[in-house]
């Protein structure tokens, strides 16, 4: 008689970017693990893969036939996939459940054996690496002696818990196939014709480095094992001939390694060969500059990078000490800045706030210090969440930096409202929201601090100004930030945006969204920052913010060049503002030379605002809008780390200049006129 096939389902539950889904690869890489490795694969009947937020019922309903199911959790889908196994387990309690993935609590903090008591329904826990667990698991099924099963922990019939040694990590990778080359998620692809696929990728597996706030370095051991160059080029193929636009690389360290050079080229070579990826983002290393410099070049020329990351998430020497992070060094920093620049390749620097061991005032001194050192087109703010297997997660750490956290609900940055559950199950974080060195009060001028850097500076609204008075009064950022914040109530606009972002800042300590939405700005959400911008545009205030920011920044000129250079800069600004409804190209007559003296800087070099007619074009026919939706599409969203909110400017021919040319030619025609050259006369 012939034997029933084992039925198994999985889970691995993404979020969407921009109507665009992730292939599951993690589950992937288990179905492709078992099927290559089982003593008898022809056991098993897989079906396929829940990989994005559907309703509860709906995914109840594709997993309710199935003997077992695998759940690869992480925080943004945790909830729903714990959900779905409790219908799952109270629908037939003899379907066998499994829970893998970041979310899985390690028993090294005594996490584990809560997690079961709380989620009674979950058969067995694997920690660290699945793909050996899950071939023993499925080999064994239904009659699994878990005492021998590696990486897993687990509770007996009588309520007994039992945690498993961890096997030392995969390093030969001949026997773990990828799944996009053995074709797991061929079936997926074809079922679901008009999804438009992202991929997640390796090149190796592992972490150097063991940042306390990261669980990077502590789910991998530290070494980095890496996949055949063979495999990993074979791969780029199947991405692009499956016209895979987006691979989002998940090495931790994509630079560190010599051949990483040859994988972007390789990438970049696909690009120009199918078309496809459009995008390759990868995490830049901090070690190996010049290797790093090269590669994100490479990425950038090609048109596979938007931008390079320059992570440095504080600047504070104790901070760093603190987290277990080492930053490359100041003079790196400003020489990658620099090189980059050149090349002209946008870069954004990454911070992270309530750092264990941060303060106000170093967080403050740090943001302004990196923008003085070259970083001006975006600090890209994150607040720090506990991830669960994290360093800093250890109950002794808690206590120790006496952290407070809130939970609060995961929202992606620019995600669409339809993304919000019908069903009621929201995913949450723990965002932490006081430190030791960090009291509440101070939390909340730290966040607000980082959403006017964000309005003023990174969005541009008035970075010219603010340039401007940074370097012919030697002005620190921190100090203009701070005078934004501190205006008085006559600035009225001004004073309403600092209130917003306070109320912002306390609706995220009371468990609400990081990000901000309103019906009709494209039913997104929205960083405080961008949104106030909106807000200003699209409620016609921003001539009136211009003439606050002004009246209210005019006190930092000391002399009268200052203050002309100054308002100057401000009309400058206002005028070069990438606006729905102003698509005409505009004559403006300059006193200073303050648009060479603002590349000047934007390209690391000294200013010199030179009083010299000149006369400039704003270019703004280059980019057309139907409506101010599309305005916030294309310039806003879209835009917002490319630098679009800033039309471009022609340097028509300053006045003196023309003046010398023109005392030169006469002097000239004086020479030389009569004077017969030729073949040569011109």
């Amino acid at each position: 008689m012939k034997q029933a096939k084992i039925k198994i389902g999985a889970t691995q539950i993404n979020n969407g970017f921009s109507g665009q889904f992730y292939l599951p690869y993690s589950i992937g890489l288990l179905y492709a693990f078992v099927l290559h490795n089982s003593i008898n694969p022809e056991r098993f009947e897989f079906n396929s893969i829940i990989y994005k937020r559907k309703l509860l019922d709906e995914c109840f309903e594709q997993l309710k036939d199935r003997d077992v199911v695998l759940f690869s959790t992480y925080v943004w889908n945790e909830k729903i996939s714990l959900a779905i196994a409790k219908k799952l387990k109270e629908y037939d309690n003899k379907k066998f459940i499994v829970f893998g993935g970041p979310s899985v609590p390690d028993n090294k903090f005594g996490k584990a054996e809560k997690y079961f008591k709380e989620n009674s329904f979950i058969d067995v826990l694997i920690h660290q690496e699945g793909e050996r667990s899950v071939l023993q698991l499925l080999d064994e099924y239904p009659n699994n002696n878990l005492k021998n099963t590696p990486n897993i922990s687990y509770m007996d019939q009588n309520k007994n818990y039992y945690n498993n040694p961890n096997l030392p990590r995969l390093k030969d990778f001949d026997k773990v196939p990828s799944p996009y080359l053995v074709g797991i998620f061929d079936d997926l692809i074809k079922e679901n014709p008009k999804e438009r696929w992202l991929a997640s990728w390796e090149t190796n597996r592992g972490c150097p480095f063991s940042c306390t706030y990261c669980d990077w370095g502590s789910a991998t051991n530290s070494k980095v094992s890496r996949m055949h160059l063979d495999r990993v080029f074979a791969e780029l193929d199947w991405f692009s001939k499956n016209k895979v636009e987006f691979i989002f690389c998940c090495d931790a360290n994509f630079g560190i390694l010599p051949r990483d050079y040859e994988i972007a080229l390789k990438a970049a070579e696909n690009k120009k060969k199918y078309g496809y990826p459009h995008v390759l983002s990868v995490q830049n290393t901090k070690n190996a500059r010049e290797r790093a410099y090269k590669v994100q070049k490479l990425l950038a020329d090609t048109g596979l990078s938007k931008g390079v990351t320059l992570a440095m998430q504080t600047v504070d020497p104790h901070t760093l000490k603190a987290i277990k992070r080492d930053n490359i060094s100041t003079k790196d920093y400003e020489e990658l800045q620099k090189k980059f620049t050149d090349d002209g390749i946008a870069t954004y620097t990454e911070f992270i706030l309530a750092l264990p061991g941060d303060t106000y005032d170093t967080f403050a001194d740090g943001v302004s210090s990196v923008i003085q050192s070259g970083q001006h087109n975006r600090i890209q703010f994150n607040n720090l969440s506990i991830l669960p297997n994290a360093e800093m997660a250890d109950p002794e750490n808690i206590e120790k930096d006496q952290i407070k956290t809130v939970s609060g609900p995961i929202v992606n940055v620019h995600g669409s409202l339809d993304e919000t559950p019908e069903d009621n199950i929201t995913e949450s974080q723990q965002l932490v929201i006081s430190t030791r060195t960090l009291p509440f009060e101070d939390w909340k001028k730290m966040r607000v601090y980082a959403s006017i850097s964000e309005f003023l500076y990174f969005n541009k609204i008035v970075q010219i100004p603010l340039l401007a008075i940074n370097n012919l009064e030697n002005i620190k950022f921190r100090e203009l930030f701070e005078h934004f914040y501190n205006c008085s109530n006559d600035f009225v606009i001004m004073r309403n945006i600092i209130q917003n972002f306070h109320q912002h800042a306390e609706q995220i300590s009371k468990g609400k969204s990081e990000f901000l939405y309103k019906e009709g700005l494209l039913d997104i959400y929205w960083p405080p920052g961008e949104f106030e911008y909106i807000k200003l545009v699209s409620e016609e205030k921003l001539n009136k913010f211009y003439d606050e920011f002004q009246n209210c920044f005019e006190v930092f000129c000391k002399s009268n060049k200052s203050k002309k250079i100054f308002l100057e800069s401000v009309e400058l600004n206002k005028k070069m503002m990438r606006l729905p409804w102003t698509q005409k190209d505009e004559i403006l007559e300059m006193d200073y030379e303050i648009i060479d003296s603002y590349r000047d800087i934007l390209k690391l070099n000294k200013p010199l605002f030179l009083k010299n007619k000149n006369t400039i074009k704003i270019i703004r026919n280059d980019m057309k809008f139907e409506n101010i939706q599309d305005w916030m599409r294309e310039v806003i969203w879209y835009g917002h780390r490319s630098g679009k909110y800033l039309c471009n400017v022609d340097k028509i021919e300053s006045k003196k200049n023309k003046e010398i040319e023109k005392n030169i030619d006469k002097s000239l025609d004086e020479k030389y006129i009569g004077r017969n050259f030729g073949p040569y006369m011109v």
